[in-house]
């Protein structure tokens, strides 16, 4: 771009800032509503972690015995002591106590009973996921993160088309919906069709909310509220968590959980349309009405000609997702950042809803732990952000958490009381994790140009969900294999994205790239050179065919 073209780009994308501020009481105002509104986002995803939750289980006693002797005895006489899913083959009904056992083979269980001293009901025990059935759980988190797959590239696309608020709010009443839907399925097969309807509302509503909330805001706000959205997800953690405790049975959890967004319908009369998405689509008078009542309510006189000015251009040629790749620099920047977006999830799911596998007993005391964890991390990341620039903090934090998991192997088992000392080191691992991906998605968005900014990140957050696919399987060979297992991979790939990320550049103080072509200069290297604060980018050196 020329030096005119780039003026009239920062005056169109400046202009409502401008007059209403980087922030002031009417963007407080819409953030805070809506915010409120999407905390249950956080309960539908992470819900998992208490609905199929592991509970001990054993073969069912007979009704001949009925509750008559106690669960060990009865594991004693019908040779389950070793927790197999096998009970002695013999007529329980003549059985009286003192009888041996030796003429009597053993056979497989039919009915189970549950350990119900943390969890009244899961899916587990409702629908009988033990004895060669566990895959069926990790079947319905895999499941989960399929459906998120479709709803990435199908709102973020509807947002841009139809606008931030006509898709966010139905999107809130699609999770209340297949919430309570999902909380009466008879069936284990209904029950994954529900987690799947829920999947594909609940990620749109966070791509959509992040992109309506930056965009009320300019400045130094722009990384505050980014990573402050982020506090919005750990309030839905710890109201979870109290949720879980007091409701054990998987369907009242999933059932109450979901009632709250049933009055998102009143969003239409408390929050605007954003002002931005209607100026970039030429409603401009739309945008001007919306931007007079912001100005009234945050006490600004607005001139009495004040206008707003088209931001519209007309394009030559249309930028897609394939341009990334077509130079050196962007596709090595792009392969670096679709891996990291990878490790992020796969290793902050994976340690997110397996926290009580990986030391300790309590699962509500260890999920709130890891739930209170996640504020320093966040609020560390805020000011790394403001004061100490991208590229250092995030493959710190990435380093940090691989090498903090892989010393968990260091840590002996059943040696000290639940096993707190690997908790410890994971709750750290689990705290780097947090903070790199709140640092993640601000760096994505820095280095992705404008013009395709939305369908790059989306295209990240695509592969990103590839890790949430995976997590619950690496899980499954903690338990089959050895407990070590989980945080050995998630160590091990998090270490290794952190070292991959060293060849970032640095984004802080520099333009945000328009074209592909700019984004080109900032080019990789593991010793980069320290950025000019406010440095203006120009494409001269690079053509349209990539080439230098």
């Amino acid at each position: 771009m020329n030096s005119n073209e780039d003026e009239k780009t920062n005056d169109g994308e400046d202009q409502i800032i401008s007059i209403l501020g980087e922030i002031g009481p009417w963007q407080w105002r819409n953030i805070l509503i809506t915010g409120v509104f999407c905390v249950p986002c956080c309960w539908h995803i992470l819900i998992m972690t208490f609905m199929n939750a592991s509970v001990d289980s054993w073969c069912a006693r007979p009704p001949s015995l009925g509750q008559s002797i106690s669960i060990q005895d009865w594991k004693n006489i019908s040779g389950q002591d070793n927790g197999s899913c096998l009970v002695l083959d013999r007529d329980w009904s003549s059985w009286v106590s003192g009888q041996g056992n030796e003429d009597h083979r053993m056979v497989d269980c039919e009915q189970w009973e549950f350990d119900t001293s943390q969890f009244s009901s899961t899916i587990t025990s409702e629908f009988g996921l033990v004895c060669g059935k566990e895959y069926l759980k990790s079947i319905a988190q895999t499941l989960y993160f399929v459906g998120m797959i479709f709803g990435v590239f199908t709102f973020g696309v509807l947002a841009d088309i139809f606008g931030r608020k006509k898709v966010l709010i139905p999107l809130l009443m699609a999770i209340s919906v297949s919430g309570i839907l999902t909380s009466q399925m008879p069936t284990f097969e209904t029950f994954i069709f529900g987690r799947l309807l829920n999947a594909f509302a609940v990620i749109g509503i966070f791509e959509t909310y992040f992109t309506y909330m930056l965009e009320f805001v300019g400045g130094k706000w722009s990384t505050i509220i980014g990573g402050g959205v982020e506090y919005i997800w750990v309030t839905g953690w710890l109201s979870l968590g109290g949720l879980a405790y007091a409701l054990r049975d998987w369907r009242d959890l999933m059932l109450y959980s979901s009632i709250p967004s049933t009055l998102s319908f009143v969003l239409f009369w408390l929050i605007p349309e954003s002002p931005r998405w209607l100026l970039s689509t030429g409603r401009i008078e739309e945008a001007e009405d919306i931007v007079r009542s912001a100005a009234k309510f945050n006490k600004v006189t607005l001139p009495v000609d004040w206008k707003l000015k088209s931001v519209q251009k007309e394009k030559s040629r249309r930028t897609n997702l394939l341009d990334l790749f077509r130079y050196p620099n962007m596709r090595t920047k792009t392969l670096i950042l679709y891996y990291n977006w990878f490790v992020n999830s796969f290793a902050y799911y994976g340690l997110a809803m397996n926290m009580g596998d990986l030391g300790g007993s309590d699962v509500y005391l260890n999920f709130t732990i890891s739930g209170l964890l996640e504020i320093p991390a966040y609020t560390a990341a805020i000011l790394f952000l403001l004061y100490f620039g991208r590229r250092v903090p995030y493959f710190s934090s990435m380093i940090l958490c691989g090498a903090s998991l892989l010393s968990i192997m260091l840590v002996p088992r059943g040696v000290y009381a639940n096993d707190w000392p690997a908790m410890v080191v994971a709750l750290f691992g689990k705290m780097c994790i947090t903070f790199s991906w709140a640092v993640l998605f601000l760096y994505s968005a820095e280095i992705f140009p404008t013009e395709i900014r939305t369908s790059a990140i989306g295209s990240a957050s695509f592969i990103g969900r590839f890790g949430g696919i995976l997590a619950p399987w690496v899980e499954l060979l903690g338990k089959n294999y050895h407990p070590y297992i989980p945080a050995v991979i998630f160590g091990g790939n998090a270490l290794l994205a952190g070292l991959l990320a060293i060849w970032l550049p640095e984004t802080q103080g520099t333009e945000l790239a328009y074209t592909i072509e700019e984004s080109e200069i900032l080019g990789v290297d593991f010793f980069p050179e320290s950025c000019n604060r406010k440095k203006k980018r120009t494409n001269n050196s690079i053509n349209m065919d990539g080439n230098e």
